[in-house]
């Protein structure tokens, strides 16, 4: 089953039904509707808990995960980045197909700060300071590495703070020496701002404000996944190293078992390290009510049992070979 913006939006509208962790969502009308948005990567819509504005993502395909995953780990080691913390919820949503059927789905939350998003900013703040804002922005991408490669006025939030911060970090990179384009936001602020009656954004040279990241390790059933020099390794409860620090990826445990990647292959590892599945594969998803595991190269789908036996092996669906339909 590959969600589409109407599950999507079910969900959304009894959040107790189909969230684990977000059961108290409420997701944010527009003239009373509940605004979902699908982009080439994710599914997207903004909700609210306990006062606070996020916006949700449904990731589409699993490598933007990943990206965001990566972008984080060293947002993390590179301390004050210009970044908004994601965070990444596993398994969170559950879908329920016209069947009956379910799907286990993860998804991202990323914090949209107190403020105004840069399209609506022009309208209330003078044009030389919200220019100032986006290049202090730059600078401070630039001077850390993180390439945004979508820089436009809907991805930008302004700060009450005065501070500019990017969003949607889908198509994001790190690089030793970055240089972010930011012509098509100054042309924006150009064309739209009405100087004549706009506010001064007061603290834009006061204060510097940028969150610190720290590494926050994930712990399920007792071991820690941890990240060192940007490879993952797996420890148990007393400390003690269950894989070296091998991986580019990998996931929590999740019913004894965690999907690795490698050389850019994936496959599945136990509680003891062992491999269950080859790290072969393109892609590989777990289906914690079957427990069964799907993967696929570029010619077949195979599917495993818990135990990593081969089931079945089919040809892919043409479409699937094309990268149509595959999906989460």
């Amino acid at each position: 089953m590959i969600p589409t913006m109407t599950y999507f939006k079910t969900a959304l509208s009894a959040p107790a039904l189909h969230f684990k962790r977000l059961r108290l969502a409420e997701p944010v009308l527009c003239n009373g509707e509940i605004v979902v948005r699908r982009t080439f990567s994710a599914i997207e819509s903004e909700i609210k808990v306990e006062g606070r504005h996020f916006l949700l993502y449904l990731p589409l395909k699993q490598e933007y995960q990943y990206n965001i995953e990566q972008l984080e780990i060293t947002a993390q080691e590179r301390s004050r980045g210009p970044l908004i913390e994601n965070h990444i919820l596993g398994e969170e949503l559950t879908l329920y197909s016209s069947l009956g059927h379910k799907q286990h789905l993860d998804v991202i939350l990323q914090e949209v700060p107190s403020g105004m998003m840069l399209k609506e900013a022009v309208n209330h703040y003078r044009a030389d300071d919200l220019k100032a804002a986006i290049r202090k922005m730059k600078e401070r991408m630039d001077a850390i590495g993180f390439r945004h490669n979508n820089l436009i006025p809907t991805n930008i939030v302004i700060c009450d703070s005065g501070i500019a911060r990017p969003l949607r970090y889908w198509y994001a990179e790190w690089e030793l020496y970055s240089d972010n384009d930011i012509s098509q936001l100054l042309d924006f602020i150009e064309q739209n701002c009405f100087n004549k009656s706009d506010e001064a954004l007061s603290h834009l040279s006061v204060q510097d404000c940028e969150g610190e990241y720290r590494a926050k390790p994930t712990k399920h059933n007792g071991i820690t996944r941890l990240c060192k020099g940007h490879r993952y390794g797996f420890v148990d409860s007393d400390g003690r190293q269950i894989t070296p620090y091998i991986y580019s990826w990998a996931s929590d445990f999740c019913e004894g078992r965690a999907i690795v990647a490698k050389n850019n292959k994936m496959g599945v590892i136990n509680s003891k390290g062992r491999k269950v599945i080859s790290v072969i594969y393109k892609h590989i998803e777990f289906d914690i009510e079957t427990g069964i595991f799907t993967a696929t190269n570029d010619r077949f789908r195979y599917l495993f049992d818990y135990d990593g036996d081969l089931i079945k092996r089919t040809v892919l669906a043409e479409e699937d070979q094309n990268g149509v339909n595959v999906g989460v």
